[in-house]
């Protein structure tokens, strides 16, 4: 059994890449639309919602050996065994993380099911199990609870934060936004 860690991913300086224009891809690319990030599809064939989305590249062709390598975040629904295993050993060979949109097993990743609100997020999963069963949990939980409410409260909080944390200058610093560590 697989054991996963659930993290966040800064990937606001990593390009996606989605490989597959079919159904599976599609419910992906659902997801992927909360991102507010561009995003790559390879495929040959494209369902006609894919045209409608604006943060997609479309690319009207199979995928080829390489395409991955400016990637550093890899989506694979083509329904196709043995073109995925060819792009299983690829990704393989060259260390880069992908899912197998209906091949767990066979990922590196899973992605949650999500609610994505400005001052945070819940993710639900099953482990691939049933990714219906992750869908139901969240509309449960958006029909229970008053995320926009909650949002603006952990908005509230976070400004409470900041002018505590600059009154008190207690020299806590951010390494991801400085030159250098320096304590």
């Amino acid at each position: 059994m697989k054991t996963y860690l659930p993290i966040l991913l800064d990937i606001s300086n990593k390009d996606i890449l989605l490989i597959g224009g079919g159904k599976s891809a599609l419910e992906k690319l659902r997801t992927l639309s909360q991102l507010n990030k561009k995003v790559r599809v390879i495929s040959d064939v494209f369902l006609e919602e894919f045209r409608r989305y604006d943060f997609l590249e479309l690319i009207e062709r199979k995928y080829e050996t390489g395409d991955m390598d400016p990637y550093s975040v890899i989506y694979c629904g083509i329904n196709d065994p043995e073109e995925e295993y060819k792009i299983f050993l690829e990704a393989r060979k060259k260390g880069k993380l992908i899912n197998f949109i209906d091949q767990v097993d066979s990922s590196d990743f899973i992605s949650a099911s999500s609610l994505i609100y400005s001052n945070f997020t819940i993710f639900i999963s099953t482990y691939g199990k049933s990714p219906g069963g992750a869908k139901m949990i969240r509309e449960e939980i958006e029909n229970k609870m008053n995320l926009s409410q909650i949002n603006s409260y952990v908005g509230k909080l976070a400004e409470e934060r900041l002018l505590k944390k600059q009154k008190s200058n207690s020299g806590v610093r951010d390494y991801a936004t400085t030159s250098s560590y320096q304590i």
